[in-house]
């Protein structure tokens, strides 16, 4: 009886160590994507974006790749907390998908203009909130010349199924009810 106990304690065990290691493995394969979508060489002639960005649930990272002697995106802490925030409403599968978007700049004020999906995400609800993200940036200009007024932000965005299934179909069906 107790050789069972034992047993069944160290196949219980070895069963978590694994989980573990398995949860930490998808999280290092996650982010050596990341940051090789963030440092992956530019090629003018095929991707022709400013900007990339990374988004999942814990945090948003923006690197320029072009103009940077002219452009500049302001920080925005704040705002970029709110769109980490509003990912983790679709942490409910294990996703990654990529996206570009044309961005149009007033060529008097360097406001935004226009946003145009390029490539998008194919994802409505994350295309939607790309676009949210998009209207929210602002730009200075270093040389006060507002260069360029239209260019390309690449996206990432990664999301991480963090609930089990029953958890999700209860949170679906206490939003089904109110509604």
């Amino acid at each position: 009886m107790k050789r069972n106990r034992t047993l069944s304690y160290l196949l219980f065990m070895s069963m978590i160590i694994a989980f573990v290691s398995c949860v930490t493995s998808v999280e290092k394969k996650l982010e050596s994507e990341n940051q090789e979508f963030l440092k992956a060489p530019f090629n003018k002639l095929e991707d022709k974006e400013t900007f990339r960005v990374t988004i999942d649930s814990d945090k948003y990272i923006a690197v320029q790749t072009d103009y940077e002697e002219t452009i500049q995106r302001e920080n925005d802490p704040g705002g970029d907390r709110y769109i980490c925030d509003e990912i983790k409403k679709y942490d409910k599968i294990d996703e990654a998908r990529e996206g570009m978007y044309q961005i149009f700049l007033y060529p008097d004020r360097g406001t935004l203009k226009r946003v145009r999906p390029y490539k998008p995400l194919n994802l409505i609800e994350l295309d939607n909130l790309i676009l949210e993200d998009l209207q929210r940036w602002t730009f200075r200009f270093p040389r006060n010349v507002i260069q360029p007024s239209m260019f390309y932000i690449k996206y990432r965005i990664v999301l991480r199924k963090r609930q089990s299934d029953e958890q999700i179909i209860q949170e679906v069906q206490k939003k089904m009810s109110t509604e």
